[in-house]
């Protein structure tokens, strides 16, 4: 019986071991930014940004995780970087993506 627990655990150590290294060649988790070139804009940090708004208190974490995604998505990292700095407002709109403010807006309106 002994025998067969080292070898789950042994198992199981692997397949995790897999899994990480997967998805560490994949670019990461969620707290980076996907082809937008937004480097390593900190996701939990724009979350929290974006939460510090009294307008943003009764959102639900799941509709606020979908919105900075899209945020992500489209936007640069100087871009980014200033939403976490307080220097780019995305209240009443999207001008600061430029070209894709259009698909900022839409994906941020599928989040709600």
């Amino acid at each position: 019986m002994h025998i067969s627990s080292v070898v789950r655990s042994a198992a199981m150590a692997l397949t995790v071991l897999a899994l990480v290294s997967t998805v560490s060649a994949c670019g990461g988790g969620d707290s980076t930014a996907g082809s937008a070139g937004a480097g390593n804009i900190d996701k939990a940090a724009l979350i929290d940004k974006m939460k510090e708004k009294p307008e943003s208190k009764d959102i639900p974490a799941s509709t606020m995780d979908c919105m900075v995604g899209a945020l992500m998505k489209y936007g640069d990292q100087a871009t980014l970087q200033g939403i976490i700095d307080g220097k780019v407002n995305v209240d009443n709109d999207f001008k600061a993506f430029g070209a894709k403010e259009k698909q900022v807006q839409e994906e941020v309106n599928k989040c709600l």
